[in-house]
């Protein structure tokens, strides 16, 4: 997922923040290296769950992509925590409004959420991180199957080339079949391995 994309859409939906929402590539090296004014919010990649290949002939498959927010409370004036906790609450409801049901790209379905966690606390920050999923699919254009395929040269014309299977074939000596009253008169059945017939079709070039 394009993580760009959802830290802005934050910035603008969220004024709560003040744009202070920033990526990290994850949640422990947020508490030394974050220094952004409370409240902020972190945006970090989670993990993919594909779903199996769903086609015969080609190339589909759905799959999970998940992100998580991690929100930054300012925990100063209450040591417990209770007041930070409280303001988590209302925070979720800010993230549902912002990213529940968006689209974060045209690649992919809307965004649910997926849970949340309470991360780190101390005297003067609180942690909790929300976690939301949005699907995307890999369909046969976005594989080497399609590189292949279109590396292929033109396809200019068919050879046609007919191995009949009935009626048999009389250039072949009849074959005793003592079981079979119709045993096939006139030689062998087909296919042989020789053409009998065919063609030649040239297809028209854009």
């Amino acid at each position: 997922m394009n993580l760009n994309a959802v830290i802005e859409h934050l910035r603008e939906r969220m004024p709560i923040f003040a744009q202070r929402v920033a990526g990290a590539a994850k949640f422990s090296i947020l508490p030394e290296a974050s220094n952004l004014m409370v409240p902020a919010a972190y945006v970090i990649p989670l993990d993919e769950n594909p779903d199996q290949q769903a086609s015969s002939n080609g190339y589909r498959q759905t799959v999970e992509d998940r992100f998580a927010v991690v929100v930054v409370l300012s925990n100063v004036s209450d040591e417990r925590g209770q007041s930070a906790a409280m303001s988590v609450h209302d925070m979720r409801k800010l993230l549902f409004s912002a990213l529940v049901g968006w689209e974060p790209g045209d690649d992919y379905y809307q965004v649910e959420y997926d849970g949340g966690s309470l991360l780190s606390i101390d005297r003067a920050r609180l942690y909790y991180q929300f976690e939301f999923k949005s699907d995307y699919e890999i369909g046969y254009e976005d594989t080497w199957k399609w590189v292949r395929d279109n590396e292929l040269p033109p396809l200019e014309g068919l050879n046609v080339r007919v191995d009949a299977i009935d009626p048999a074939d009389p250039n072949h000596p009849k074959q005793d079949f003592p079981d079979d009253p119709n045993a096939y008169a006139g030689g062998s059945p087909g296919p042989d391995g020789r053409a009998e017939t065919g063609a030649t079709i040239d297809l028209p070039q854009p």
